[in-house]
């Protein structure tokens, strides 16, 4: 099954390719002139962002995506990027071979044209992608190797977007386009103040909603609090952090993004991941 040829930016690094998989990423900075579009994907991919930004797809509404999220292209897809910040877009991305990523979607009954919002992940799968990547970077890994993890990768991101899906559908009813762009806004100003302590006020402001119908479409739609999904993003980042094999102090980790104490965040470390913080320093994936 040959691949077309990568036609790579000068922003973008080739990490590994085979007849099946391919892994690279994308660093650009704002005033790069390759951040704001690009023209046309080369591959089906998954891609990870570990900065948040606004993306827009083939022209369609701009939606947030924090890091944590992954999304899904079409080859042929036109991105364009609004920063969030001075940060840029810093992202790995998974091509998967055309026929398997078709079959792979089909076989979920998820659309091939229409790959929608991001999918947020949990704190362990996100501890699983930066292992995964941390490897492939530092050490040299055989082919199977590589194409066995990452086909797995996306086989669950599939898995769990079809879950996502269904409750989307679900939920659609009730959801217009206003309170998707609400939500978004909330989350990219989570996001922008995810290291303060800011209060339910100030996000209301920012994002000009009412407190009342702020915590009513947050909820009904994400699943979750304001609260519960800044302290899932924290937790993301330091995982991100604990996984680049640096020793640090987790007091200082935990102080670093936000948390009251070293006490609550092992509290919500333990209760999130299953373990303690201390067993990511020789735990592989989880």
């Amino acid at each position: 099954m040959p691949w077309e040829a990568d036609c790579l930016a000068p922003v973008e690094t080739l990490l590994f390719s085979s007849e099946l998989v391919k892994v690279g990423s994308f660093e650009c900075a704002v005033d790069d002139p390759c951040f704001p579009t690009t023209e046309s994907l080369d591959n089906d991919v998954f891609v990870l962002p570990q900065n948040p930004l606004w993306i827009r797809r083939n022209a369609g509404e701009y939606r947030f995506a924090e890091p944590g999220a992954i999304l899904m292209h079409r080859a042929g897809s036109m991105l364009e990027r609004r920063s969030m910040g001075r940060r840029g877009d810093r992202t790995y991305w998974f091509g998967v071979h055309p026929q398997l990523f078709v079959s792979t979607l089909q076989r979920h009954q998820l659309s091939t044209e229409d790959m929608g919002g991001a999918l947020i992940t949990d704190p362990k799968f996100r501890y699983r992608l930066a292992l995964f990547l941390l490897r492939l970077q530092r050490q040299p890994l055989d082919r199977l190797t590589i194409e066995e993890e990452v086909l797995t990768l996306f086989f669950e991101i599939c898995k769990r977007r079809a879950r996502q899906e269904e409750k989307s559908h679900q939920a659609q009813r009730r959801r217009g386009s206003r309170q998707q762009r609400l939500i978004d806004r909330t989350r990219a100003c989570l996001e922008a103040h995810l290291t303060e302590s800011i209060g339910l006020e100030t996000v209301a402001v920012e994002v000009g909603a009412s407190l009342y119908h702020l915590c009513r479409v947050f909820r009904e739609q994400t699943g979750l609090t304001m609260h519960a999904y800044r302290t899932r993003q924290r937790l993301g980042l330091v995982v991100d952090r604990l996984a680049s094999g640096d020793h640090e102090n987790l007091v200082d980790v935990a102080m670093d993004y936000g948390f009251a104490s070293h006490s609550h965040f092992c509290r919500v470390f333990q209760k999130q991941l299953g373990m303690p913080p201390s067993a990511l320093r020789t735990y592989g994936t989880p």
